[in-house]
């Protein structure tokens, strides 16, 4: 009789990830520019839109950005890694503080 070999796998799909270092928390959006992403997705730039008012109404001296005004060609949604590196860059020539992106449907 043959020896019978198994491997054992675990069925729950856990994948052990290496802990990441969290950036520090700003205390205040005081003075600083708030980069707002939609990717062309439907009522995305409305979420957005509402957001970019409550910051100005709410923070003193925010200034706010939105990537569909600034960056039309951006406001859309791609698989292609390289197309979104090239998208992030463009972000980044804003120099934000912070990006607030929208997915919404």
């Amino acid at each position: 009789m043959d020896d019978q070999r198994w491997l054992l796998i675990n069925p729950e799909g856990i994948v052990n990830l290496p802990k990441l270092k969290i950036n520090a928390h700003t205390e205040s959006l005081e003075n600083k520019t708030i980069f707002l992403r939609w990717n062309g997705k439907h009522n995305g730039n409305i979420f957005l839109e509402r957001i970019a008012g409550l910051l100005v109404e709410k923070v003193k001296g925010v200034k706010v950005i939105k990537s569909w005004e600034v960056l039309p060609e951006t406001a859309t949604s791609s698989r292609n890694s390289l197309k979104s590196q090239e998208f992030a860059g463009k972000i980044a020539g804003f120099k934000p503080d912070f990006v607030i992106g929208s997915q919404a449907d």
